[in-house]
């Protein structure tokens, strides 16, 4: 009989130990799955093929159009494009100034910063002035615009290629860094 219950207080020690050692070694999944299901993983909101009109005193100021929006709460709330956009500026007689497209965007709320990757393009109708790179930031707190990646910029008859660039949001004034080559165009009929 001894042995019997020797047995048993083996076994029912054991027992505790396994499950001990079940919830200490769960703590770190347990915290890792509250961390992450603490965030926004699922957009809050969702829309498809949307065109949003932001006007000023009766005015048409900005048309942005895209396949999909995906907007996200939390604590730092932001709206994505994964499908890309095609936005529209226009001036206080509604004549469109400039519009920038790309693949794909994001556009932070609270640090009132947007991302556009893929693709971009960013026409200015006015000045004749037309961007094409892979990827953009725009601070619209300070009002500018930046990339680290390759760029190409068409403005007056001239193509500049560059490894990055610095320039206000309007583009009225820009840098751009390790100028890669300016290449003049010429018109054939002004060679004779």
């Amino acid at each position: 009989m001894d042995t019997l219950k020797t047995y048993r207080l083996i076994a029912k020690s054991m027992a505790g130990i396994f499950i001990l050692a079940m919830l200490f070694s769960c703590e770190n999944e347990m915290a890792t799955i509250q961390n992450q299901t603490s965030q926004d993983t699922l957009p809050s909101e969702m829309a498809k093929d949307i065109a949003v009109h932001f006007s000023d005193s009766g005015h048409l100021k900005v048309l942005l159009k895209s396949p999909e929006l995906l907007k996200y709460g939390g604590d730092d709330p932001y709206m994505l494009f994964p499908k890309g956009i095609h936005v529209f500026f226009y001036d206080s007689v509604d004549a469109l100034t400039s519009e920038i497209e790309s693949d794909y965007a994001i556009s932070y709320d609270k640090k009132k910063m947007m991302e556009v990757r893929k693709n971009v393009i960013i026409q200015d109708h006015k000045k004749g002035k037309e961007l094409f790179t892979e990827v953009l930031y725009w601070d619209q707190a300070k009002q500018l615009v930046w990339n680290d990646a390759f760029v190409t910029i068409k403005e007056n008859g001239r193509i500049m290629h560059g490894d990055s660039m610095r320039a206000s949001e309007s583009l009225d004034h820009f840098e751009l860094f390790q100028v890669r080559a300016t290449i003049d165009i010429v018109e054939e009929d002004t060679i004779k």
